[in-house]
């Protein structure tokens, strides 16, 4: 499968709402997942397990994933290695404070031989 045909899956599976679908099934084993602090954590149990309690500790009422993006080396060519970029946007209300906040938030993606080996992000100020 191209990096662009995986990275439009990513993308309409995450409008779903199905996000832990798309980790299950398009993540790598050893998977390392960057948050844009610096803290990484690797494996693919790890990486969901991340994402699990972050879900947990908020409550998200929209969220909406553009994209994919590439650069003209990557995704357009049918290679099943490169990458893509998306843009989260997120509204959510973090249960330690109660109030409501849209998050945006840069997610590159990193794909070898049809599974995601890296996920970096980048977002605006401290979280």
């Amino acid at each position: 499968m191209s990096v662009q045909t995986l990275a439009k899956q990513f993308v309409d599976l995450c409008n779903q709402g199905r996000n832990f679908e798309v980790m299950e099934a398009m993540y790598a084993p050893d998977i390392v997942s960057v948050e844009a602090s610096g803290e990484q954590v690797a494996g693919k149990r790890p990486v969901i397990d991340k994402s699990r309690r972050w879900q947990a500790a908020n409550t998200i009422t929209r969220e909406k994933v553009r994209g994919p993006f590439f650069d003209t080396l990557n995704g357009s060519s049918g290679q099943s290695s490169g990458q893509f970029a998306v843009l989260f946007e997120i509204d959510v209300t973090p249960q330690s404070t109660g109030r409501p906040v849209t998050l945006e938030e840069v997610g590159i993606y990193t794909v070898e031989n049809d599974q995601i080996v890296r996920e970096q992000f980048y977002y605006d100020g401290a979280r």
